[in-house]
């Protein structure tokens, strides 16, 4: 339920319509000093400050969890030709360490466990993408 669209930003728009109707409770108040306008302006305020504090206790995870991440791949695409070999590494930040290597040429995807190796040699086209020598 967390990836529709219209959960995603519903506390936020409930924390605007707070401010909205406190704000034109307020504008009517100050406009006009009659039972009218404080019949129309007293409601309007007293909701727009239970919506702020819906809105403010409303729960701001949406719906990302662990395992979501964990399964989390690149879109293996083609790079553009840039005059050099083209590649993305990703590595995660959390346990457990692994690191997508993606190979822009032939856009093949490989996992390695741990940090970004100090060199390596795509396995679908055989091109070197990177190699570091020790200092």
């Amino acid at each position: 339920m967390a990836d529709d669209p219209t959960d995603q930003n519903r506390r936020l728009n409930t924390v605007i319509a707070g401010w909205v109707c406190i704000a034109l409770g307020a504008g009517v108040i100050l406009s006009e000093a009659s039972l009218i306008a404080l019949a129309v302006a007293a409601p309007l305020s007293i909701g727009g400050a239970v919506l702020l504090v819906l809105g403010l206790g409303m729960s701001s995870d949406m719906g990302l969890n662990s395992s979501r991440v964990a399964s989390w791949t690149p879109d293996p695409t083609k790079m553009p030709d840039a005059g050099r070999v083209m590649y993305r590494v990703d590595t995660t930040l959390s346990e457990p360490i692994r690191t997508s290597i993606m190979c822009g040429r032939c856009a093949h995807l490989e996992w390695v466990d741990g940090a970004k190796p100090s060199e390596h040699t795509c396995p679908g086209c055989g091109t070197e993408l990177w190699f570091s020598e020790e200092e």
